[in-house]
């Protein structure tokens, strides 16, 4: 296959692996693969997963990479923390919530990261679609708020909220938020509902 030709197919994914390339060309052999990377038309990401060397990775492309590198994933934690500016500075790499196995990969764009959750807590995402080239799916605030309490060991007492820094203004909607309580109920953890109440006295204080 020509790469001027393979190019122009691969444009319309985020990102792509050897059996995506087996659709379009049924004999397609690993080692063109090799051939390109050395020569730089491409170059490698994580998982068997590789880019067009042109390509250009800003944070959507990178979420978006991220989605498709480990399935079912979505953005969490600290990453849509960020987005949603509840945290005060951006991530360097990406965080997310897979209903697969925890897994880390490292990039040139810093550490991808995937905790397990129960299938049953799978929810609460949206799909962003900043243009027919760029989507990806992102946790709800409300979702992202609990996952991040959900894995955080370290949440035992008020003051603790201190040291994260949290954005009091853009999380005082939780409290009256009918979605953000019924999320809490799904995850029948008592352990989260406390660290929930100790944020609702931080947002408050």
């Amino acid at each position: 296959m020509l790469f001027r030709n393979f190019e122009t197919q691969m444009k319309t994914l985020p990102a792509f692996n050897l059996n995506d390339v087996r659709k379009i060309d049924p004999n397609f052999h690993r080692q063109q693969l090799s051939d390109w990377l050395d020569r730089g038309y491409i170059k490698p990401l994580m998982g068997g997963y590789y880019l067009l060397a042109d390509a250009q990775v800003d944070e959507s492309t990178l979420f978006m990479l991220a989605n498709r590198i480990y399935e079912p994933s979505y953005i969490s934690r600290e990453s849509a923390l960020a987005y949603y500016l509840v945290i005060p500075e951006s991530v360097l790499g990406v965080t997310s919530v897979s209903s697969r196995k925890t897994k880390l990969f490292d990039s040139e764009w810093g550490r991808l990261s995937y905790r397990s959750i129960k299938p049953s807590l799978m929810f609460g995402y949206q799909v962003i679609e900043k243009d027919k080239m760029i989507k990806y799916k992102i946790a709800s605030i409300e979702k992202t708020v609990l996952d991040y309490l959900y894995w955080n060991p370290n949440i035992e007492s008020e003051i603790d909220f201190d040291g994260l820094r949290w954005n009091k203004e853009q999380l005082r909607s939780l409290e009256n938020n009918t979605l953000f309580w019924k999320y809490l109920n799904i995850y029948n953890s008592k352990a989260l509902e406390y660290k929930v109440d100790l944020l609702m006295e931080y947002i408050h204080a």
